[in-house]
Formats: structure tokens, sequence, C-alpha cells
């Protein structure tokens, strides 16, 4: 195959899987070269029609992968990822996953990179100084398509909407940070994970006259501003406990009407169109018996859903039994505040956007 011309080697290589393409840059220096080349590893991420997706765990500054999709068995642990030493000592929370690549927030103002597949880890430059009273930390991740481009945002606020907002993004593309003029138009819920979608990073918030309803603000890459998306028709817009990702569309988890034992998923089908909001499932005796608070929907496992709750522990249910079971997932040191991110399989380098042209 070394013989043949390279657009060709390209087609096929990128049709094989990642551990064969991991044991072909060990056959030969120009297998490695291609292999390991940013648009050898984009052409791959974007012709595997069906990416094999892993949990991310994180307790105490200790990562693992968890697989999810061992049928009818328990997840089963893999790789343990261990962190510089430099950057275990403090708290560590995971920003966000997107396209092959994990962002982490290291306090109290360190960003880093990581490929959990390849292990591969990056420091981003230092974001600067944000303002003393600025003591809450909003960060977002996602992959902007339009750009081809990775970035951060970095925001310090007192959520209060009346003190001093620093905005700041990050792009791997230039690798640096620039300042923005905008402003989070409403009160964020920090312990909400915010979720990543169309290259718009979405937090959960609140405002309006008392008492306040839940708003959905995000901050568009491209356009550098904040937006809000309008709730639906028929949603409890004072009841929302969680923000999700699912099939590419915006989702919540809300209580019901007037029934706080339960609970709804809804799902925005078309980015930004408030007719668009549907209903898919509805959690009885899960949110009823579990006592869920605030819930983080993770993703489809087969035809269940995979929820994490506020208790810090991975939930599997069945809309069908209308059941949930605790997977009891926990890294296997010592228990702790925990933390978790879908990640899919590819060759991505935290290292492969950095200062390249359009």
């Amino acid at each position: 195959m070394e013989n043949l011309p390279l657009e060709l080697n390209t087609n096929i290589l990128a049709r094989l899987p990642i551990k064969t393409l991991g044991q072909l840059k060990c056959v030969s220096k120009p297998f490695k070269t291609l292999i390991t080349s940013p648009h050898f590893t984009k052409t791959h991420l974007n012709q595997i029609t069906q990416l094999k997706q892993l949990l991310l765990l994180l307790s105490n500054s200790t990562l693992q992968t968890l697989n999810i999709n061992t049928h009818h068995h328990a997840p089963r642990h893999q790789n343990l990822f261990k962190l510089p030493s430099n950057l275990v000592n403090n708290p560590i929370q995971i920003v966000g996953s997107c396209r092959g690549l994990v962002c982490l927030y290291h306090l109290p103002n360190t960003y880093s990179l990581m490929n959990p597949t390849t292990r591969e880890f990056r420091v981003l430059p230092d974001p600067g100084m944000f303002p003393v009273d600025a003591r809450i930390r909003l960060s977002g991740f996602g992959y902007v398509a339009v750009c081809d481009d990775y970035m951060v945002v970095s925001i310090g606020t007192d959520n209060t909407g009346l003190g001093e907002q620093v905005v700041r993004v990050y792009s791997a593309r230039q690798d640096s940070w620039k300042t923005l003029s905008s402003k989070v138009p409403f009160r964020v819920l920090p312990w909400v994970k915010p979720v990543c979608v169309n290259g718009v990073v979405h937090w959960l918030g609140f405002g309006g006259k008392f008492p306040p309803v839940n708003k959905i603000i995000g901050f568009d890459f491209v356009k550098e501003e904040f937006k809000v998306l309008s709730l639906g028709k028929g949603m409890n817009e004072r009841g929302i406990k969680g923000l999700g990702e699912f099939g590419g569309c915006v989702c919540v988890l809300s209580t019901e009407r007037d029934v706080d034992s339960f609970l709804e998923m809804w799902i925005m089908m078309e980015y930004g169109l408030k007719e668009s909001w549907i209903r898919t499932l509805s959690f009885g005796g899960a949110y009823r018996n579990d006592g869920i608070t605030d819930v983080f929907p993770i993703c489809y496992v087969e035809d269940k859903v995979l929820l994490m709750t506020k208790r810090e522990s991975i939930v599997l249910y069945d809309p069908v039994r209308r059941i949930s079971k605790n997977l009891g997932v926990n890294l296997r040191e010592r228990a702790g505040t925990l933390d978790v991110a879908t990640y899919e399989e590819s060759l991505v380098s935290p290292y492969g956007f950095i200062c390249q042209g359009m």
C-alpha cells in the first residue's frame, strides 16, 4: 500500500476502525505520518458512519473511560488516564466533549484539551485575569463547522447582572484568546451542565418577574453574542431540571405542570424554532422513587436513556417499563464528586487544528 497514491491510501485507510489504524502506525513511518496528519484524522472522523461512544468519568482528578455498550452486562471500565502532576492538585471540571476531543477546566484558571482515545493532552494558553467580583466561572466548548474550529468560551460573572462581566473566547486555529463585549442576559444556574448544539453553547438560567422563569441561554461562537431559546407550548417554564444534546438537538428535562413527581423530556427538533419542541418521554416512577432533583441527560443506550442525577449517580431509565436502574458507577479509588461526558473515538489531535489556515 505504501506505493499507492496518497489519495487512494487515504480513502482506504479512512474506512478502518481506530484500533486497526493504531496498529498500522507502528508498521512504517509513511503510514504513521499519514494517519496522524490533521487532514486524515478529519477525513476519518467524517467518514465513519457509526462512531463508538464511550463515557468519560471524572472523580477526584482521576479520569477513566467506561464502555456503556456492553450488552446485558454491567458497564466495563477501560483506560485510566492520568493527568499531568502539576494539574491534579486543584479541582477539575469537564467543560464538554465534541468530535473526539474533550475540554477540561482546571481551577482556578486553566483549560486543556485531550483525546481520551489517543491519550494526547494539551494545556491551552492562559486566558488572562478576571475581575475579583466575577466569582462564578461559566465555561463552554464546541466545534464550529462553518469555520472548522474548536472553540472554548470562558465567562467571569458575579451572576447578578450588576457586577462586571468578562467574556473570552479561545480559537484552536488562532491558538489564542480574545475578549468580547457581550454580556450574559440572565442569571445562570452554574450547577446545570452546559451543552453545545449547532455551534452554540447553552446554559440553563432564570429571569423575569417574580417568580422567575427558566431561560435557555446560548452563546453563538460565530456571531459572538448571546441568545435566548424560546420554550415550547405546554412546557413547564419554572420546572426545567437539566439540559442535554440528543441526536444534534437541544433537549431538556422538566417537571410536568403542577405534578412535581414526574419528569418530561422535550426535544427541539429544528434549532431555534419554538414550534418544533416535542415531548418524547415521561419519567414517572424513576423520578418519584429515586428522588431526583436535578438531572443531566447523557445519551441513549439502545432503547433506554442514560441520566446523571444530582446525587452523582448514573441511572439507566427504561421508558417502556418505566423503571430505572442505578448502574453503581464510581471510580475505583475513593468516593467524591462525579462528572461525566460522552466522547467519540477518534484520531483527532488536540494539536491538530492549532494555527492552521482555512
